[in-house]
């Protein structure tokens, strides 16, 4: 009689509770740690900017907004708009989802590494995917990427678990949910789907009751994204800059995905060397970590998408393969050691086991393996030590660092003060009028002088100049200029008329530069008692 074969993504056999707990507590609680260290001892970005501005909209400004700009993003804007209604908008407050979602996210992927290969290689995976210098990055900014993560490894596990009993519908509700949720936190990371196929057809075959299911749960939960893809394919134009700043090198994808060169090569490489293509788990792993950026890709004459954070949530994939590795490895290495050669003895030596004993499993009983294990992974967090303290020291070198630019203004500040905005590079205008009204928005004021139509009254992120400078600037004594002009001419890359009334009216009797950004006080000059 033939003996059945085993499901292909049967789950792996354990033992104790302990050993099905460890790998989701563990990664989550240091994965937590580690993004919440120095969170705050960078500022804000453009982007992070947006999220607050959008956030901050009322009803009736957000829905205008999400009509011309960012409709792919109007779930997590309204998530972020609850979340601030509940816990105020401080930049710990700001980030704490991102977080959240990062530890959520390792625990997941502790589960899934659990379920496909072992609890140790589960631990491994999550300990891995924690020391990473990308998981921080993301998983310290207010913005979705480390959400899209999140539900993919989510997506997987639900998947999985469908695929136990693919004949029962409810079984799929589950996965229809979390690929709704895969497409509201980013659209790009709905190109997991495609690895998802592997796994099914993998599992289950072509012609299955399986396949049937899973395409019809995709659909199901596809359906409540469809108006974020229409509503975002008449937006592209908002992602234009993308081609415009040219392609990433492979070196630079490497390092923004894992936040550090180092790191990303040695994980690609342990990765690789896990590879069996004959084993539908790790097939299914090397399709989630390569049918994204390939999909991507071959879209880029259409929409250029290929951005390394846009990518984000491919990483689970590697470090799944490279934990199986590094397990092997580290049982090799340490079958060397006497201590280990004493314990194949003692396991081998003729010594009845206690009546009903379950076998040990892989936490418990392989101690010089785990010290192998933890030892690579510490080695890993030292090289990856300069990327966390990257991590945590934006602005980096393309942003203007705003928090302290407002640092600088706000102890001249004085009631009556206007502030004023210039200069091209670092995002101009438009990304220091929202950082710096974020910065500053503790007080009531300074006045943002020369803007005639606000953007949240536009439905954009950019508001309406004023065309008549002299007008709007009348009765003001005291202008803060916050601009990325060079400092030999502040008033650089600025309306004609505006740069005029500055020179002319106005005197600088402070100026002070941070990275990327002079802070000016202009003071207008008050005519004498024979001028009047």
């Amino acid at each position: 009689m033939t003996r059945p074969q085993p499901h292909a993504f049967e789950p792996a056999p354990f033992g104790s509770r302990l050993a099905r707990s460890l790998p989701i507590t563990i990664p989550a609680l240091v994965t937590l740690l580690v993004v919440l260290v120095g969170h705050d001892r960078r500022a804000l970005w453009r982007d992070e900017y947006a999220t607050w501005w959008a956030a901050s909209l009322s009803t009736d400004q957000l829905q205008l907004l999400l009509s011309k700009v960012d409709a792919v993003f109007a779930p997590f804007y309204l998530f972020t708009r609850a979340w601030v209604a509940l816990f105020g908008d401080s930049l710990t407050s700001l980030r704490l989802p991102s977080a959240l979602a990062m530890a959520a996210a390792a625990g997941l992927i502790g589960a899934l590494g659990r379920r496909l290969f072992s609890p140790g290689a589960g631990l491994v995976a999550g300990l891995l995917f924690a020391l990473l210098p990308a998981v921080s990055r993301y998983g310290e900014e207010a913005r979705p990427y480390a959400f899209a993560l999140a539900f993919s490894v989510a997506g997987a596990l639900a998947l999985l678990r469908a695929l136990e009993q693919p004949e029962r519908w409810r079984r799929w509700v589950p996965y229809a949910l979390v690929v709704a949720a895969i497409g509201w936190s980013h659209l790009v990371a709905l190109t997991v789907l495609a690895a998802y196929a592997v796994a099914v057809v993998g599992a289950a075959g072509l012609r299955s009751t399986a396949l049937r299911n899973w395409a019809l749960a995709t659909v199901a939960g596809g359906l409540p994204v469809a108006p974020l893809l229409w509503l975002g394919k008449r937006q592209t134009g908002q992602i234009g800059w993308i081609g415009d700043r040219g392609e990433e090198s492979i070196r630079e994808f490497i390092t923004s995905t894992f936040g550090s060169l180092w790191i990303g090569l040695a994980v690609l490489a342990l990765a690789l060397l896990s590879v069996r293509l004959a084993e539908p788990r790790r097939r299914f792993l090397l399709a989630w970590a390569l049918l994204p950026p390939a999909a991507v890709l071959a879209l880029t004459p259409v929409i250029n998408m290929m951005l390394s954070r846009y990518l984000l949530f491919t990483v689970p994939a590697w470090v799944l393969l490279a934990a199986c590795t590094l397990r092997r490895l580290s049982a090799r290495v340490a079958a060397l050691t006497p201590a280990a050669r004493a314990a194949a003895v003692r396991v081998t030596s003729p010594v009845p086991a206690a009546a009903g004993a379950r076998p040990r499993r892989a936490l418990a009983g392989d101690g010089p393996a785990w010290a192998v294990s933890l030892g690579a992974l510490a080695a890993l967090a030292l090289v990856g030590l300069p990327g966390q303290v990257e991590a945590r020291t934006l602005p980096a070198g393309n942003q203007a660092d705003l928090r302290t630019a407002a640092e600088i203004m706000r102890p001249r500040l004085l009631p009556g003060d206007a502030i004023a905005y210039g200069g091209e590079s670092y995002g101009g205008p438009r990304t220091f009028r929202r950082g710096m009204t974020f910065e500053l928005r503790d007080l009531d004021g300074p006045k943002d002088v020369f803007v005639s139509v606000r953007g949240q009254d536009r439905g954009s992120f950019e508001a309406v100049e004023c065309a008549d400078p002299a007008e709007c600037a009348k009765g003001v004594t005291r202008i803060w200029l916050v601009t990325s002009a060079p400092d030999r001419d502040l008033f650089a890359s600025m309306p004609v008329a505006r740069a005029e009334l500055l020179r002319d009216e106005f005197t600088t009797v402070f100026a002070q530069r941070t990275q990327g950004v002079a802070v000016a006080l202009l003071v207008r000059e008050q005519p004498s008692p024979a001028q009047q």
